[in-house]
């Protein structure tokens, strides 16, 4: 063991004395929030509620506005999602410095790119660190021999966001399994709950009688959430019982409001549409549902937007993309269909919109499946015995 990780393990210790404290940097190399940036914000702040010391090395953006929220300690000066040598050289003496200083347990790094920067220079300025990379974005690794290197060379641990890419990275990367933990996201199943139904006005604002089935789709506009799908399968739903709508939530990307109105209307469905836009009330809106609607064809490397829709008790059809299938069982907390199929889309649309008790059971269901798995709790939980365990074995 070395001197310095020997010194730690006795003199740092949380207010409970049950556990070490890690020091902790966390690396999340872009300005969007994004799932990635949400991963990371959230876990370095419930390592911080647990005790843990963390910095996180980011930049300006909004992912830094949500980490000052968090309070969280951060260093905002180093640019690694770039182009330009010269603000690469910077970086490297920066982290050279902060590495230096701040004596970091773990080195956790979350993007894509330059992710292997980091190793490189722990190896060369403070080689106690574990660097643990963190990959919860949607591609797999690429499958070149420098990027196999690197990994090998410079990375110590990896942590992925599903079973899925787990697999991926022992394929691509060769790694062994024991190198790769699992740790699903997590969410605020306080801010998110089932009784922000009773609470929620969004019902009264768009109009919405007591018997209206609300589902709900949370997602950018962009190609890969399958609006097109959603909106085909809307338009296979022949006359119900119970009057529903489609609920369109989320910021416009690569797609338009305008655009989505405009199919809508070619299809003969705009009265079946309510375009919310972006919301900064969330819980607000999603407590007013009662379906939850994930129509992607990619993506959902985490599926924040299907956790949301659990946490609040809400069944979800979804697609078999990315984690789903991992977070969600078929006929249990929701329904799972093919991508890009609007025929079986639209039938488990009818299925719930039809069946008020199995959206009820489903909707349990799926609030006791956060509860139990994806908690915040749970999520920092998990992640600081990973942490915990690859310290453990590098002391040794």
């Amino acid at each position: 063991m070395h001197k310095h990780q020997q010194e730690c393990l006795y003199a740092r210790k949380n207010i409970t004395g049950s556990r070490a404290q890690l020091k902790i940097i966390q690396i999340l190399n872009t300005h969007h929030w994004s799932a990635a940036a949400n991963y990371c914000i959230t876990i370095s702040s419930e390592l911080m509620k647990r005790g843990h010391e963390i910095l996180l090395l980011t930049e300006p953006g909004k992912a830094l506005e949500k980490a000052k929220q968090a309070g969280l300690r951060y260093d905002d000066s180093i640019r690694l999602n770039h182009r330009n040598p010269l603000l690469f050289i910077d970086a490297i003496k920066s982290m050279k410095r902060i590495f230096r200083t701040f004596k970091p347990d773990i080195i956790s790094p979350h993007m894509n790119e330059a992710a292997w920067l980091p190793g490189m220079i722990s190896r060369k300025t403070y080689p106690q660190a574990v660097i643990a990379r963190i990959r919860t974005e949607y591609d797999p690794p690429k499958k070149h021999f420098i990027n196999r290197y690197v990994h090998h060379a410079w990375i110590d641990h990896l942590v992925v966001g599903s079973q899925l890419h787990k697999r991926l990275c022992q394929e691509i990367l060769d790694y062994q399994s024991d190198k790769i933990s699992v740790v699903y996201g997590g969410v605020d199943s306080e801010l998110y709950n089932p009784g922000l139904r009773q609470s929620s006005g969004f019902r009264q604002e768009i109009g919405a009688s007591v018997n209206e089935v609300l589902i709900g789709l949370l997602a950018r506009l962009d190609p890969v959430k399958g609006h097109e799908y959603a909106l085909e399968a809307l338009s296979r739903i022949s006359s119900l019982p119970a009057p529903f709508r489609l609920v369109i939530i989320g910021y416009e990307a690569e797609r338009t409001y305008a655009w989505l109105r405009q199919q809508a209307t070619a299809m003969g469905i705009q009265d079946r549409i309510f375009c919310a836009g972006f919301r900064d009330d969330l819980p607000n809106v999603l407590g007013a549902l009662d379906i939850g609607l994930i129509s992607s064809v990619g993506s959902e490397a985490n599926s924040r937007a299907s956790l949301e829709f659990m946490a609040c008790g809400k069944p979800v059809i979804a697609t078999s993309v990315g984690v789903i299938p991992e977070i969600i069982q078929n006929n249990e907390q929701g329904l799972i269909v093919s991508p890009s199929d609007s025929e079986q889309l639209g039938k488990a649309m009818e299925k719930l919109i039809a069946n008020p008790v199995l959206r009820l059971n489903m909707g349990k269901a799926a609030r006791q499946k956060v509860l139990d798995n994806f908690s915040l709790e749970k999520f920092g939980s998990v992640m600081e015995s990973v942490y915990a365990k690859l310290l453990r074995t590098s002391q040794n």
